[in-house]
């Protein structure tokens, strides 16, 4: 019997990792192939980010958002067994759209065409029918139930302060209750970087990056526009930070393991933490990247999160090249390589 060192070794070695999805809610096969997802489907690696659909887990499978073409407008697609069950077109998502999935199906938020006001519309899994249509673009929670809006004050109408409000919205009565949130961290106050002009910077500014097992969430706190980087916070269902974690990310981009006890992001560096106590349990930059004049690009955890496989791509005239891609694999209790192989764009 394989002891779980060993275990790990061998799954390094056979040039292939079983890994969970965030945006999709399920587990991939990341092989020398590629990725492919556990319902069969090919996910491409090599396609520019801007250039991705957004995807999101809801109940039974996960939605789509593909971004409008020159020509094609946007396209919501829900995707259960491996086949799309539901799609919509949706021009109104040309900019700046957001995709949000619950367990009662998908919200999409998109800036009206004729206003700089943005709107949120919530589907059923069939997105034939609209559950609730909301003014902004709140978080709503995976079970649907509450969405919470994020009071920044970008148009400077009032005088800036250290505290940020959000409205708490139950979706089942309608009832509303503002929260209060203080940035800074005690005994400080908002920071205005040099070079830049007072009062414009001088706001608070905060974002929910994700939601986390006992109704908390995981939100970037910070105090200045250039958002580089954000404190991570966890707070309650009331917005009472519980702690923070220990290093820092950009907004949005930190995601939640399968069970929600940690916490990953990767920059240049892949960083894991434990979402109950803030500690950060793995922080991974191998020199080895920069020696073979590799880049990361995406990272993944196995299911248990006991080991990472994170992406890399060649450099090519000072800009990524996804056709030579490669995965490194290591395991997170001491960071230790545990192989490599090469991977299909």
């Amino acid at each position: 019997m394989l002891t779980a060192g060993l275990l790990s070794a061998a799954l390094a070695v056979s040039n292939s990792l079983t890994v969970w999805l965030p945006e999709q809610g399920q587990t991939a096969t990341l092989s020398s192939q590629g990725l492919t997802a556990a319902d069969g489907g090919r996910i491409v690696l090599n396609r520019p980010a801007y250039d991705l659909p957004f995807e999101r887990p809801i109940s039974g499978g996960f939605v789509r958002l593909t971004p409008a073409g020159k020509t094609d407008p946007a396209r919501l697609e829900v995707v259960q067994g491996g086949k799309v069950t539901a799609s919509r077109t949706f021009p109104e998502a040309r900019y700046g759209a957001r995709l949000q999935g619950t367990e009662r199906g998908p919200c999409v938020s998109s800036t009206e065409t004729d206003s700089d006001k943005s709107i949120t519309r919530c589907f059923a899994p069939d997105l034939k029918t609209e559950w609730v249509k909301l003014p902004g673009q709140p978080f709503l929670s995976a079970s649907g139930k509450v969405a919470y809006t994020i009071l920044t004050d970008w148009k400077l109408e009032k005088p800036a302060g250290d505290d940020v409000d959000v409205i708490r919205r139950d979706l089942g009565t309608g009832e509303e209750v503002t929260l209060s949130y203080r940035v800074p961290l005690p005994g400080q106050t908002l920071v205005v970087p040099s070079g830049m002009s007072d009062p414009i910077d001088r706001r608070a500014t905060l974002g929910l990056a994700a939601e986390l097992p006992g109704e908390r969430y995981l939100v970037c706190a910070n105090t200045t526009i250039p958002k580089d980087p954000c404190r991570l916070d966890i707070v309650d269902r009331d917005f009472k930070k519980l702690l923070s974690l220990q290093g820092n990310a950009y907004i949005h981009l930190p995601q939640a393991t399968k069970d929600g006890s940690k916490v990953f992001y990767l920059g240049n560096t892949l960083q894991v933490w434990d979402a109950y106590t803030g500690k950060r349990l793995s922080s991974i930059h191998d020199p080895l990247w920069e020696k073979n004049r590799q880049i990361p690009l995406h990272a993944y955890l196995t299911p248990d999160s006991t080991q990472a496989a994170i992406l890399t791509a060649g450099i090519k005239n000072g800009w990524p090249d996804s056709n030579k891609m490669t995965a490194y694999l290591y395991r997170l209790s001491d960071s230790k390589l545990l192989g490599s192989f090469a991977v299909k764009p």
